[in-house]
């Protein structure tokens, strides 16, 4: 699909992102319904991070050979992107959807790019114009509606999903930041086969591997197993992947928060959870806030001083 001079039309990229963040949204979805059965949201990471890496791996292995090769020396990296970037990102967000709205986890994972606005700011030395601060505070206000933390029903909310919630924005600032630095070297396929072979490789250190086995032998639960490996994992960040090809990360990333709404609507009609019409107005100001920050840091990106300081000195040449 190309324009009139040849250029790739921008619907299809926006399409294709749309696609991934409602997929995304339906794989929360999807596994509220098996926490609401009984499985522990730590088999489910097991399942997700370790098909995961089998199928990205097999993919490679036939299609893209030369895309499975890194440098040694950035071997630490790759490590502590999927042990602890990946791996404690999907920890601590499905652990909070097992305990919590789908929507307002989804939501609280969401401050991620406040987090990684604030560390560049204490240790990369990125500007902090007034809004970013602005967003910032608005993240904040939102997350504070989002939680209910105004009303009594705050007190009966779940705080271990809560706390696992802000937890999995915090890892995922961490794997933005490491999985962003090593994309500028590598396949974004590489990065993301790597992040969820680590990540496998621990959780079956710590649980055993036989729960990879059958577990259950109800044909709907396989099924929503397999989807959200497939429909909620590889084929949304391949969805991604195509999208950002022709569109800047910032735009990309902006489209993406259809997620949270679209979780919103689908937890709504599928598992019946209600947002107030505050936590709602809460969500609007945390969109808003992504909106802002995100379009301040493509700004910052664009400039000069900036890309002669963040050249990618920390890894191997």
């Amino acid at each position: 699909m190309c324009s009139s001079k040849g250029e790739p039309s921008q619907i299809k990229p926006y399409l294709l992102i749309m696609c991934a963040a409602f997929l995304w949204a339906s794989s929360a979805t999807a596994s509220k319904y098996l926490f609401n059965t009984g499985m522990s949201p730590y088999f489910l990471v097991q399942y997700r991070v370790s098909f995961s890496a089998l199928v990205i791996f097999g993919y490679l292995f036939f299609f893209e050979r030369n895309s499975l090769k890194i440098n040694g020396k950035d071997l630490w990296y790759f490590i502590a992107l999927g042990a602890f970037g990946m791996g404690g990102v999907q920890v601590t967000y499905l652990f909070a959807i097992s305990k919590i709205k789908v929507a307002m986890a989804i939501l609280l994972q969401y401050l991620a790019p406040f987090f990684v606005a604030i560390y560049s700011y204490l240790f990369f030395k990125e500007r902090m114009d007034r809004w970013k601060v602005l967003s910032i505070l608005l993240a904040f206000v939102g997350c504070f509606f989002v939680v209910e933390a105004y009303s009594v029903s705050f007190l009966s909310l779940d705080k271990q999903g809560v706390i696992a919630g802000l937890l999995s924005a915090g890892f995922f600032s961490f794997y933005s930041l490491l999985g962003e630095r090593l994309m500028r070297k590598y396949n974004p396929w590489t990065v993301l086969f790597y992040a969820f072979a680590f990540a496998a490789l621990l959780f079956n250190i710590i649980l055993p591997p036989k729960n990879l086995l059958l577990w259950r032998t109800e044909f709907r639960w396989w099924l929503t197993v397999v989807y959200i490996i497939f429909f909620g994992t590889i084929i949304p960040f391949g969805f991604f992947f195509m999208g950002i090809e022709h569109l800047r990360a910032t735009r990309a990333s902006i489209v993406a928060t259809l997620e949270p709404i679209s979780a919103g609507i689908l937890s709504f009609i599928i598992l019946g959870e209600v947002l107030t019409p505050w936590q709602v107005f809460g969500g609007f100001l945390v969109i808003t806030a992504i909106i802002i920050i995100q379009s301040r840091r493509e700004i910052d990106l664009e400039a000069p001083a900036y890309k002669k300081r963040d050249r990618p000195n920390q890894l191997s040449e």
